[in-house]
């Protein structure tokens, strides 16, 4: 959604420990141990951050448990709360669940007191997926979404669709909607050979049945608007990382020097949750 002209450095999600500061930098000094965002491309040795995008690693917090939590933590906490305002006790739907926003969505909901629903396209992946807490899991690759959530009990009962994926299961989902149901727009991890097949074309007849939402969260624009809002939220989610009711998931952490193999294991959909990258020999990296 957001291509860089080459040549760039990739990935913008980073941990490490702080080396120098500028002189109108008051929130961090040299030796801290931090995490955040670089969009000057976090896939270095070194990175130049802004002060704004990092936080402080609490004590006996591992760096590589929030090296990758910025983004996709960062979306879900604000689709989830501010967005969806879900409320405890109620049903959410995660489509895509065992990839890096799907498995923080599963984490998040459990942490809000919800019954989450994971969907993926193999067992292996719902079996993470059960592990990270989910309620009641979905292969839709065994069938029609909509004939396997009546199958598992849950179709028109749902209050909150979560959807990275789009293609051909956002309309289904937004069926299975109940009453005033939120359908939380987050990416198109579906892709396809043209924006039709990738981009769901839905009824708007779908919203007015049931006064269901249709809603988008564009996380990296609201944060901007927004920084003091984010950082409260992401402050929250680092005191329930302490408390071990959110515990981000690591599929692999891979050395520097094979840095290919992490973005092939991505492409080729082998990858739950988040990766780490890590320089040779080091804990974090040297912002």
């Amino acid at each position: 959604m957001m291509p860089k002209p080459a040549p760039h450095v990739p990935c913008n999600e980073i941990a490490g420990e702080v080396i120098e500061v500028g002189p109108d930098v008051t929130n961090f000094k040299v030796g801290d141990k931090v995490f955040g965002t670089c969009f000057t491309g976090g896939l270095s040795t070194e990175a130049l951050c802004r002060q704004d995008d990092l936080y402080k690693i609490p004590d006996g917090v591992d760096p590589n448990l929030v090296a990758g939590m910025e983004v996709n933590y960062g979306t879900t906490y604000h689709a989830l709360v501010d967005v969806a305002e879900m409320k405890e006790g109620e049903t959410l739907l995660v489509l895509g669940a065992s990839g890096g926003v799907g498995m923080a969505a599963i984490d998040l909901g459990k942490a809000l007191g919800c019954t989450v629903i994971a969907c993926a396209s193999t067992q292996a992946k719902l079996e993470a997926c059960k592990a990270a807490g989910a309620d009641v899991l979905i292969n839709y690759t065994k069938g029609s979404l909509k004939t396997l959530l009546k199958e598992a009990g849950v179709y028109g009962s749902i209050d909150v669709v979560y959807d990275p994926v789009g293609g051909d299961f956002s309309e289904p989902a937004i069926r299975a909607l109940a009453f005033g149901g939120r359908f939380i727009v987050i990416g198109f991890a579906a892709g396809g050979d043209t924006p039709k097949n990738a981009i769901a074309n839905v009824p708007l007849n779908l919203a007015l049945l049931n006064e269901r939402k249709i809603v988008g969260c564009l996380w990296g624009a609201w944060k901007m608007r927004n920084p003091e809002k984010n950082r409260e939220n992401t402050e929250k989610m680092l005191m329930l990382v302490q408390q071990e009711k959110l515990k981000p998931v690591v599929s692999k952490t891979y050395n520097f020097d094979n840095y290919r193999d992490a973005f092939e294991d991505m492409m080729t959909r082998k990858v739950v949750g988040k990766v780490i990258i890590q320089p040779e020999g080091a804990g974090t990296s040297k912002l």
